[in-house]
């Protein structure tokens, strides 16, 4: 590592603390039963791709913040090239997922919820003055990472015969 990249207190470089992000990312999602991939080299708008089952899988932009912006946190939601901001577009990203840093804070967003913007705000500890707070119902959505809604939660089907009545009738009988 170079000498210009190490801080006093170690790690303080943007790069690093973004690949310090998307290990304590990986750590979550793999604890929740998720399967994380990691792209060979930095050539992608997303950072790891989150195997979801059933087929799916989903290309996630991780991201830290720390930046106050009044009562919450501004969010870059987008990439630079050396003129301007670009938006994330669901053909580049299919999820930009925040960590409030100094928080065990995460916020899985679809980026399609973006709406093209390039910064967002995000309000873990109370909403702002007009009382829109549209971000949190994504605070804590690891559920969509799986391919669920938000809110709801995938009932798995029961195989024939192993309900509970059933497993209590066939013991009744043994």
């Amino acid at each position: 590592m170079s000498k210009g990249r190490r801080g006093a207190g170690g790690r303080d470089h943007t790069k690093d603390k973004g690949d310090l992000t998307e290990m304590e990312f990986t750590v979550e999602a793999t604890g929740r039963g998720m399967v994380v991939s990691k792209p060979w080299g930095d050539n992608e708008r997303y950072d790891v791709v989150v195997d979801a089952g059933w087929h799916l899988l989903w290309r996630v932009q991780v991201k830290l913040t720390g930046a106050r912006h009044h009562r919450g946190f501004a969010v870059r939601a987008s990439w630079r090239t050396s003129a301007k901001q670009v938006s994330y577009t669901p053909s580049q990203v299919d999820f930009i997922v925040v960590r409030i840093a100094e928080e065990r804070i995460w916020y899985v967003i679809p980026v399609r919820a973006l709406a093209g913007r390039l910064t967002i705000n995000l309000y873990p500890f109370g909403c702002r003055k007009d009382g829109r707070n549209s971000f949190e119902k994504y605070r804590g959505a690891w559920d969509l990472l799986r391919g669920e809604k938000v809110g709801r939660r995938k009932v798995k089907s029961r195989k024939a015969g192993s309900s509970p009545r059933f497993a209590r009738d066939r013991n009744d009988n043994a």
